[in-house]
């Protein structure tokens, strides 16, 4: 029976081993993961008035429902330990060592790490379940005098966040000020310029102050210190609290692959080794974004691409190209594109296709695969 292991439970190594666990039955299917849940990140937003709990699924679970065996463990490893494990083909774990056929490294990314002072909050704490509590807090504060609060990161995780506690704010009326720090000059860049005039004029009705080409350098008890990336010019400016959302990176490392998924080392092919996901890099003309979308494809790929090796057939190229991407701007509101990058869609329509996506990921985790797209 040939095994195939997963290092890392997010999007892409999730929807390898569903893949996998549909295509080849005679598979024996492993994951390992540090923590005890997947978490469907792109809603972490939502925690702030909802219970983590609403947007985890147990590993547990989803190994009995895919047949696969779950391990708890943290594996740290470098481009050397991908090379010897390759020749290895086995893995390091606390008991025993794991051999594999084929290895998928599907580690994803982590947060951008920034100076984290005594009143900052971040997505790490957002992952704990610490969303409503923060909350909380922010309300018995400004019970007592008017909130200050900034949010760094004016990329589609910081601006959800950002409506999203203006929302919660709003319909609690307590009185507060809100800013968004942001390093680029224009909101969300991965979207059309059209997106960024919405977003921005949403920002002004609500009262938000937008600080764009500025750079946070760090927070106290009761200060955010900044930098004016044109003047260089430092200020320092009322926050009792400062959300950090400044965006992610590769975690550990960004992958080199070829157009199959298969790692690329020092310029040498690791056959057993592939990598999908946010900490891996095609080198094809498919969607290489840190996305949710581009990394459901991506393991989709890669675990088809495990069945044809194994079979003795060609690998299927990365082709996927974007269909459409949207950002929330609260309960009823959102902005992107669907189809084409000209075709912008606002407003409440957009919120609907927005909850639709997320209701197709949803649906992938309970056996309903939708996702016909893929390559």
């Amino acid at each position: 029976m040939h095994r195939v292991v997963v290092l890392g439970g997010g999007y892409a190594g999730l929807a390898c081993l569903i893949e996998l666990s549909k295509m080849d039955k005679s598979l024996e299917l492993h994951l390992l993961d540090a923590d005890t849940d997947h978490c469907k990140i792109t809603n972490l937003h939502k925690t702030f008035q909802h219970p983590l709990e609403k947007f985890t699924v147990s590993y547990a679970e989803l190994a009995k429902k895919f047949h696969f065996t779950f391990h708890q463990h943290r594996l740290d490893f470098s481009e050397q330990d991908l090379a010897r494990w390759q020749l290895q083909q086995k893995l390091p774990l606390p008991q025993a060592e794991l051999p594999f056929d084929w290895l998928v490294v599907a580690t994803g990314a982590s947060p951008i790490q920034l100076h984290a002072g005594s009143g900052s909050f971040g997505q790490k704490e957002l992952r704990r379940g610490q969303g409503k509590a923060l909350l909380e807090n922010l309300l018995e504060t400004g019970s007592v005098e008017p909130l200050q609060l900034s949010l760094v990161g004016g990329g589609a995780t910081g601006v959800q966040m950002l409506f999203e506690l203006h929302e919660q704010l709003r319909i609690k009326r307590v009185p507060y000020k809100l800013r968004l720090i942001d390093q680029n000059q224009r909101l969300v860049p991965s979207l059309p310029e059209g997106a960024h005039k919405y977003i921005a004029k949403k920002l002004r009705r609500a009262g938000i102050d937008y600080l764009p080409g500025t750079n946070y350098l760090g927070q106290t008890d009761t200060e955010i210190q900044l930098t004016e990336l044109a003047t260089k010019h430092k200020l320092s400016l009322p926050s009792q609290q400062t959300l950090l959302f400044p965006g992610v990176s590769a975690a550990p490392f960004a992958l080199e692959t070829n157009a199959h998924g298969q790692v690329m080392s020092e310029g040498r092919m690791l056959e057993n080794i592939l990598s999908a996901g946010d900490c891996s890099s095609f080198d094809s003309s498919g969607l290489n974004s840190l996305t949710a979308q581009a990394a459901v494809r991506k393991g989709k790929l890669v675990a088809r691409n495990i069945v044809r090796l194994r079979g003795g057939e060609k690998p299927q190229t990365y082709r996927y190209h974007e269909k459409g991407y949207l950002v929330s701007l609260g309960a009823l509101d959102a902005i992107g594109w669907i189809g084409l990058r000209c075709n912008l869609v606002k407003g409440f329509p957009a919120s609907v296709i927005k909850d639709g996506m997320e209701t197709q990921y949803d649906l992938f985790l309970k056996g309903v695969d939708t996702y016909l797209d893929f390559l």
